[in-house]
C-alpha cells in the first residue's frame, strides 16, 4: 500500500510543477477486452486466449494550447487478463493495474466535432491478480511498460464542459508473466468516454462564425 500511495504522491507532484501550462483536467471511464499470449517452453508453443471483459477508469491533464498538437498525461485503473479455454474447462485470469499514461495528442478542429489520435507509453504497476490457468504459477511482474495507440472525437460546446469519445488498442512490450516454462504478454482493446473542464476562453469553446458588415 505505501509503495502505491509513493507512486500517485510522485506522479502528482510532477503534475502539479507544470501547473502553468495546464490547458484542462478530467475523467473518463470505459471498459477493457483483455487478452493474452502464453509463450510455452514445453512443448515450445505460442497459445493465443480469449478475450474477458474488464473495466477502466482515469483522471487526466492536458497540456499546452496548441491547435495542432498537445501533452495528455494520466493516472489509469486498468483491468487486463485472458479467458484460457482447456478441454477440462474455462480459467479466468484477472489483472488489477494502476497506470501512469503519457500520450502525444494530434488534433484538428472542425466545425462541430475536433478529431484526434494518440500515442505514447504506460508504466504500469500491478495492484492484484486473480488466476485460476494451471500453467500460472506465480506473481505477474509488479511493474510493466506497454504502448497505446487510440483516437477520439471531443464535440463542440459553448462552455468549458467538453465530452469526448475514446477507443485504445494497449500491447505489452515486455514480459508480463515470466518462469522458466511461461512467459504471458498482454494486450488489451479499450473503449471509454469522458468529460474535461477546459480552462480559459479557449477558441474551441464557440466556433460560430463573425462576420463584419
Amino acid at each position: 500500500m505505501r509503495k502505491n500511495i509513493l507512486v500517485v504522491i510522485i506522479i502528482l507532484k510532477t503534475l502539479g510543477s507544470s501547473a502553468q501550462y495546464i490547458n484542462s483536467i478530467g475523467i473518463t471511464g470505459g471498459i477493457s477486452l483483455g487478452n493474452e499470449k502464453f509463450y510455452l517452453s514445453d512443448p515450445l508453443s505460442i497459445s493465443k486466449k480469449k478475450y474477458v471483459l474488464g473495466y477502466n477508469g482515469s483522471i487526466f491533464v492536458e497540456f499546452f494550447n496548441g491547435d495542432y498538437a498537445r501533452w495528455v498525461s494520466e493516472i489509469q485503473y486498468n483491468q487486463k487478463g485472458s479467458k484460457d479455454k482447456q478441454s477440462e474447462g474455462n480459467y479466468s485470469n484477472k489483472l488489477n493495474y494502476i497506470c501512469w499514461n503519457n500520450y502525444l495528442k494530434l488534433r484538428y478542429e472542425l466545425y462541430r466535432i475536433i478529431p484526434y489520435v494518440l500515442f505514447g507509453p504506460r508504466l504500469e504497476y500491478n495492484l492484484t491478480q486473480k488466476t485460476s490457468s494451471p500453467a500460472i504459477i506465480g506473481k505477474f511482474n509488479s511493474f510493466q511498460l506497454s504502448f497505446a495507440v487510440g483516437s477520439g472525437v471531443e464535440f463542440i460546446s459553448y462552455g468549458n464542459v467538453k465530452f469526448f469519445t475514446e477507443a485504445f488498442y494497449n500491447p505489452d512490450l515486455l514480459m508480463a508473466y515470466n518462469s522458466s516454462q511461461l512467459k504471458i504478454k498482454n494486450k488489451n482493446i479499450e473503449i471509454r468516454i469522458g468529460l474535461k473542464y477546459q480552462f480559459g476562453n479557449k477558441k474551441e469553446t464557440c466556433n460560430t462564425p463573425t462576420y463584419v458588415e
